[in-house]
């Protein structure tokens, strides 16, 4: 069995939290494989492991607020912080939690869910590991600014201009894929609370599908899975699905 080092472990680490939501399944997979593949780790987690309640703390973290919204309030001791982040990413990869759901239901409420699955549960896990090793956190990480992002003075403003507005025509592109995604994942969160039947089966793996996919820009993919998604004929989300149907033009 190959072993891995502390700072694969936290490069692992840093690029799921950087990744896009396409792959983050991907890249949570590799950082738990070198995370079980180093003593230290394993150890240190382990620890954390030995005083957390798993069920109990679950239930005090995932809850409802005042107005019936799902949220996630996370533990303040950095021990349970570690385990129960540990619990929920494990959870994750072995499918006993489902990503698109969880991210949905817990952070729906953020402009941007998935990085504020990121930056309220795996940054400070992170972090309180590297803290634990004498490794930097990436919050102070992230507060050096890159000079070279800012040195573009050698380009004229013609060319500046040229290069916004073909920024433009990019942006309305991926807005639309990006409206899609989000209405996909809409529909999925809608659907899992009516009992299932085919037609609302087919239309969740169609709609997992697009959420998947739809950061690749492929139209044909886009538009084929709509076109699927409208042969589900699931009568929950008709209204959902007409949105993104009018949203890709397809009658």
């Amino acid at each position: 069995m190959n072993e891995y080092n502390l700072s694969d472990f936290f490069e692992a680490c840093d690029d799921f939290i950087n990744c896009k939501f396409l792959v983050a399944e991907y890249k949570l997979q590799r950082m738990l494989h070198i995370l079980a593949r180093n003593d230290e780790l394993c150890s240190l987690i382990g620890d954390c492991l030995e005083q957390f309640n798993r069920d109990r703390e679950f239930a005090k973290a995932f809850i409802q607020d005042g107005q019936g919204e799902y949220v996630c309030d996370m533990p303040q001791e950095e021990y349970k912080i570690i385990a129960f982040v540990f619990c929920t990413l494990v959870d994750i990869d072995n499918k006993k939690i489902d990503l698109v759901e969880f991210v949905k239901r817990f952070f729906g409420r953020e402009n941007n869910p998935f990085k504020a699955f990121i930056n309220q549960m795996v940054v400070p896990f992170r972090d309180l590991l590297a803290e634990g090793f004498g490794f930097p956190k990436l919050i102070n990480a992230r507060e050096t600014l890159d000079e070279d992002e800012f040195s573009e003075d050698s380009q004229s403003e013609e060319e500046f201009e040229q290069e916004d507005e073909e920024e433009d025509d990019e942006q309305i592109e991926a807005d639309t894929f990006k409206q899609v995604q989000k209405i996909a994942v809409q529909i999925v969160s809608e659907l899992q609370y009516y009992d299932s039947n085919e037609h609302i089966s087919n239309a969740i793996i169609v709609c997992k599908a697009l959420i998947k996919t739809t950061d690749l820009r492929d139209s044909e993919i886009t538009y084929s899975l709509a076109l699927a998604l409208r042969a589900c004929k699931a009568k929950p989300v008709k209204f959902l699905v007409k949105e993104l149907l009018d949203l890709l033009s397809i009658d």
